[in-house]
């Protein structure tokens, strides 16, 4: 696919303009404002596009950015009345920043395919934006890190269990926690607990 990059920050813009060749996809423009996007004269299959944009923002930008690709936003807004809206004003999909690379990669397969998509941590929150996401939330390789630390394994051991280096299980615990809106390590193993992981 043909995919415009909307995003200010530069080091984000880099790695995904890196994922995204090592996909097959080709990057034919980057911007860091909604106004320069809009200003320019290219075509493309796809724009990946942040909310979070200095002057005019995502969502205002995102009727016009439809008009001329498909749009997946990229946000750190998960909240349910964010993603209802991009669906409103246009979005084809929706992916949370805390997303896997190979989710990313899949989001946009299913729009070339002319399908939508939502990421699986905001389909509960987007039915009802007080439900506390279940274990459905959460890739494998998440729900196995959280219920060894459910079952009382530290984070090394968890690692060491699952053949990951810690680094890695730390960022599979970090995800769950963003995906399920949770604090810390007690609030993980609570939910777990109450979810049938442990």
């Amino acid at each position: 696919m043909r995919v415009v990059l909307l995003e200010d920050h530069h080091l984000v813009r880099k790695g995904l303009r890196l994922l995204l060749e090592e996909g097959g996809h080709r990057v034919v423009a980057e911007f860091a404002t909604a106004e320069e996007a809009l200003a320019a004269p290219w075509e493309a299959d796809l724009v990946l596009l942040d909310l979070n944009l200095p002057g005019m923002g995502g969502l205002e930008a995102l009727p016009e950015l439809a008009k001329r690709a498909k749009v997946l936003v990229v946000s750190m807004h998960d909240e349910p009345a964010y993603v209802a809206r991009a669906f409103q004003l246009g979005a084809r999909g929706y992916l949370p920043k805390h997303a896997l690379d190979q989710e990313l990669l899949e989001a946009m397969e299913r729009l070339r395919r002319g399908l939508r998509y939502l990421h699986p941590s905001l389909t509960e929150a987007l039915l009802d934006g007080q439900a506390e996401p279940g274990p459905e939330a959460l890739s494998e390789r998440e729900k196995a890190v959280v219920a060894l630390l459910a079952h009382g394994y530290t984070l090394s051991q968890a690692a060491e269990r699952l053949g990951l280096s810690v680094k890695t299980a730390y960022t599979y615990k970090q995800r769950a926690l963003n995906k399920l809106g949770l604090m810390d390590t007690p609030d993980l193993v609570r939910w777990a607990r109450e979810h049938g992981l442990a």
